[in-house]
């Protein structure tokens, strides 16, 4: 992450995935409601021990690592994400049935 917006973007991503408001996370977290939004807006810079009490809650981990492998990890992230999944039987049929399912309505 580059900039303190990408940082915030990352932060709300895991907060909506985990179906929390800020309220919730600030009780979590020891913060004020106000803090968390601000943060995750990114319209305020986050100390370091407020970073690490949010990721934490929202099951992230901070981690430091060399450019080289961020950006490594970045590409790799990327390749995921446009690569097809094989889908397993199971998955298969749930989805033929849930486009019957959408047919039959």
């Amino acid at each position: 992450m580059k900039t303190l917006q990408s940082l915030a973007a990352e932060l709300e991503t895991a907060r909506l995935a985990r179906g929390l408001n800020y309220k919730t996370l600030a009780e979590r977290t020891g913060l004020s409601t106000l803090a968390v939004r601000q943060a995750l807006q990114g319209r305020t810079a986050l100390r370091a021990t407020n970073l690490m009490a949010l990721a934490d809650e929202l099951g992230l981990e901070l981690a430091l690592v060399p450019k080289e492998m961020a950006a490594s990890l970045r590409s790799a992230s990327a390749e995921q994400a446009t690569t097809p999944r094989v889908l397993s039987d199971v998955e298969r049929l749930l989805a033929r049935s849930a486009g019957t399912q959408e047919r039959t309505r």
